[in-house]
């Protein structure tokens, strides 16, 4: 199983417009290619203009397959008057007075293998309105992944499974090096996510995993709603929501 992330710069005037075109083209694209297991759009809890494109394939050669093909670019084509434009800024920046008529941000894909994926039942046609995906990423210590993904599956999983809302659960390792793990955890509501880790059952999860991580430190993943910069803490585990504003399962 593979898990492709596209992060999106809206026109703040569009929004409501690259929802509906998500949801009438993109969609329906992605249901009619194979190996596309689930496709859905999701926001920022922060910045109404940032969204991610999260989709899950059988394999990365079902995911190369479908940018291959032309497909992706024909999608990316089609959404262009969605996105935020850039040339005001590069005229300032070149002093030119006449850009170009439109420049755009490239979105920023990332992609991981999916090592442990476990559903609470079952996620059949479209998504709920108020799904809530949440992601954890971690560096873990050379040489240990192996020994974090097992102790993930026999221990992280039952008990993110076994926690109210939580709907599924997957872990994915990073594609250029083992050193890198995401956690991705999707939930009926972004409040009974809110309400499992005011519970002290995350701290208690991360507990049991620690040992695996380099430092004890997250990551910065280029999808990360963050415009600053700003350094991460060493000795913080950052998580990072999302809203499902759309999204489907596809049929086998």
């Amino acid at each position: 199983m593979y898990m492709r992330f596209v992060r999106l710069i809206l026109a703040r005037e569009k929004i409501a417009e690259f929802r509906e075109f998500y949801d009438s083209r993109v969609i329906p694209a992605l249901q009619a290619t194979d190996g596309c297991l689930f496709a859905s759009l999701l926001q920022t809890t922060d910045k109404d203009d940032e969204s991610v494109s999260l989709t899950l394939w059988t394999s990365e050669e079902a995911a190369v397959a479908y940018e291959s093909s032309g497909l992706y670019d024909e999608l990316l084509d089609a959404s262009d008057k969605y996105f935020a434009e850039v040339s005001e800024w590069r005229a300032h920046l070149t002093g030119d007075p006449n850009p170009p008529a439109k420049r755009l941000q490239d979105p920023e894909v990332e992609a991981f293998p999916v090592e442990i994926a476990a559903l609470a039942g079952t996620m059949d046609g479209q998504a709920p309105p108020r799904l809530y995906v949440r992601l954890v990423a971690l560096r873990v210590e050379a040489g240990r992944f192996q020994d974090l993904r097992e102790r993930y599956n026999a221990e992280i999983v039952p008990a993110l499974l076994a926690t109210p809302g939580c709907r599924a659960v997957f872990l994915a390792e990073g594609f250029h090096t083992l050193s890198r793990a995401l956690s991705v955890t999707i939930w009926d509501s972004e409040e009974h996510a809110v309400r499992y880790e005011m519970s002290g059952a995350f701290d208690q999860m991360i507990g049991r995993i620690s040992e695996f991580f380099s430092g004890l430190y997250q990551w910065k993943l280029s999808l990360t709603p963050s415009r600053e910069g700003s350094p991460i803490s060493g000795q913080d585990v950052k998580v990072v929501g999302y809203r499902v504003v759309t999204g489907r399962r596809m049929l086998a």
